[in-house]
């Protein structure tokens, strides 16, 4: 079982709720209008990756994000995993 040390619950695809996330390792999804996960990332710098998607604008139906805090690399892998099996997302390419 993965432990996350912290979970942003789905808020609004903007600047102003991305910025209020740190740049620590974790998970993010990133929900359509009807809160369907559309993409699911990892990375150890969460708030900064958050932000490089919001500018890049590929996945054009983004209105809601999660993210999920873990204690490093390792766990963010496997919760990335354990995700992506769960929610089947349409804009990743592969499974992690």
């Amino acid at each position: 079982m993965v432990q996350t040390r912290r979970r942003w619950n789905a808020k609004r695809f903007g600047p102003m709720n991305v910025a209020r996330i740190p740049d620590v390792c974790g998970v993010y999804l990133i929900m359509n209008r009807n809160r369907e996960v559309q993409y699911i990332g990892r990375s150890c710098r969460l708030g900064t990756r958050l932000e490089e998607h919001l500018r890049g604008g590929k996945i054009p139906d983004a209105r809601y994000f999660a993210a999920y805090q873990t204690d490093g690399e390792k766990s963010s892998k496997a919760l990335e995993r354990k995700l992506f099996r769960r929610h089947l997302p349409s804009y990743n390419e592969q499974e992690p």
